[in-house]
């Protein structure tokens, strides 16, 4: 009886899942492998201890985590919305601009929060497919095309692109936001910080641009939820006005604002994981049957036989990857995240173990 009263466009929905089990190693989802740093333990154990206390409301603007923001990024505080995530941000703008039967673009296969969200609203996703022969290439004219032919009132690009790893150049994006003027559009740069390009420069010249950035990735924070968008003050406005009312804690402000005030050491890790990642990629490449897609994120790609066994024999293991084998696209591939040396060396280990001896029996 439930299910008939279920809106029918939901009925189909599968939930995002993030399986909680036992492991020696997780590489699932794409978290960063460090702890906070000892200085900051002990700053957030001070405010624990002496702060206002956890009785009394967070700010709801975030004001201070949004002035820090806003300088280091050269925009004005009211141009930032920071949020439980950046995929509350998705939610919110999704909210803001999609009404029912109205089309939300975005390259396949992405981020599938972007169509969980779009479908939630009564919105209609429009999937454009990257070329997976091709390392997932991304085709800008027909993406274009797409967007203005289905009137998009939204499009996402995941920049660099979960799950395959792949970029967009600025170029590619200035040329989507100005050709496509009548729709929003979403850079999503959850991963950004591992690559070499960031569109926040766009902002003040394009209206309709948004830009997403998170704390769950390079800044440590996956378990803190913490996001937050730049764009221009028209549209931060409106996705103020559904924003919910204190929507980040008062821990997960505090936190962010002092993680992120530690750039030289939050570079540091980032730069660890780009070498760790190019490591990775050379010793991935040593394995027979194994195909890597360039990746420009702190994960990567592989295409390899037996894919779904090979994931089940690792989580036997203790080791945890993204396991894609149920995917109509990705069917043969898993996603590795970036971990540390010490990580990547055990993973490695025991992933040639099952290629060398176990899929070989098959």
């Amino acid at each position: 009886m439930i299910k008939d009263l279920v809106r029918p466009e939901l009925q189909k929905l599968v939930p995002y899942v993030s399986h909680q089990i036992p492991y020696r190693i997780k590489l699932d989802a794409n978290e960063s492998p460090f702890e906070l740093p000892a200085s900051i333990s002990k700053r957030l154990e001070d405010y624990l201890k002496n702060g206002p206390g956890l009785n009394i409301y967070p700010d709801n603007e975030s004001t201070e985590l949004r002035k820090t923001l806003a300088k280091y990024w050269n925009v004005d505080s009211d141009e930032i919305v920071v949020g439980t995530g950046s995929n509350q941000l998705i939610q919110l703008i999704i909210t803001v601009f999609v009404g029912n039967g109205e089309k939300v673009v975005y390259p396949w296969p992405t981020f599938s929060m972007y169509k969980i969200n779009t479908l939630i609203a009564g919105g209609v996703p429009v999937e454009v497919p990257l070329d997976k022969d091709r390392d997932f290439l991304f085709a800008v004219d027909e993406f274009i095309d797409t967007v203005n032919r289905e009137r998009a009132k939204v499009v996402f690009l995941c920049n660099p692109n979960n799950p395959t790893g792949g970029m967009i150049s600025l170029e590619d994006i200035e040329r989507i936001v100005k050709e496509c003027s009548n729709s929003i559009i979403v850079v999503d740069e959850a991963y950004a910080e591992f690559c070499t390009q960031s569109a926040v420069s766009f902002v003040k010249k394009y209206e309709n641009l948004v830009v997403l950035r998170t704390f769950s990735k390079a800044y440590l924070l996956a378990g803190a939820r913490c996001g937050y968008s730049i764009s221009g003050p028209e549209i931060a406005n409106e996705i103020n006005k559904i924003r919910p009312t204190y929507n980040v804690s008062s821990l997960t402000q505090l936190i962010a604002k002092m993680v992120f005030e530690e750039q030289k050491e939050m570079q540091d890790k980032i730069l660890y994981l780009i070498e760790q990642r190019g490591n990775l990629e050379d010793s991935l490449r040593k394995i027979k049957d194994v195909y890597i897609y360039p990746s420009f994120a702190n994960y990567i790609l592989i295409k390899v036989p037996e894919a779904g066994i090979i994931s089940k024999e690792l989580e036997k293991r203790g080791i945890l990857i993204r396991d894609f084998s149920n995917d109509p696209i990705l069917h043969d591939c898993i996603r590795i995240s970036v971990g540390t040396k010490e990580q990547n060396d055990i993973f490695l280990k025991e992933f040639s173990d099952i290629i060398n001896s176990f899929l070989r029996t098959l």
